[in-house]
């Protein structure tokens, strides 16, 4: 678990610091934050991709949307897992972040333990569905 490289993308700093808060209790090492989508999108274009992100819809700069959008169209990072990390539950938003091909789940704030479990329990049965595909 601890060689999972994880992105937490939210403008609150305080949601950082308690998401990575969690994380790390799990046994998670390699989390790195930002604080809006465009330096995310930085991040991806620098670095390694990450193998998770829990991504926050509404950031000043870039929010989760475009940023989704952006990394979709321009291919970056293609086998990173997103989940959308947000305080909005309203059913649009849901909705569209159905529609890119990174995003796993849709989970509000806070982020807990359980809530993570949930994620990692869902990207392996995605995981192993994809491999009996092939």
């Amino acid at each position: 678990m601890t060689e999972t490289n994880i992105l937490l993308v939210d403008d609150n700093d305080i949601g950082n610091f308690l998401s990575k808060k969690v994380l790390t209790r799990m046994g998670f090492n390699n989390i790195t934050t930002v604080t809006d989508g465009k330096q995310a999108l930085d991040r991806l274009k620098k670095e390694d991709c990450p193998d998770l992100v829990f991504l926050d819809l509404n950031m000043p700069v870039m929010d989760g949307f475009s940023f989704l959008t952006r990394a979709e169209k321009e291919i970056l990072c293609m086998h990173m897992k997103v989940v959308i990390l947000t305080s909005s539950i309203r059913q649009k938003d849901k909705n569209q972040a159905s529609k890119f091909s990174s995003v796993v789940d849709y989970i509000e704030k806070p982020l807990n333990q359980d809530k993570v479990r949930q994620v990692l329990e869902k990207i392996k049965r995605i995981n192993t569905d994809n491999k009996e595909l092939r």
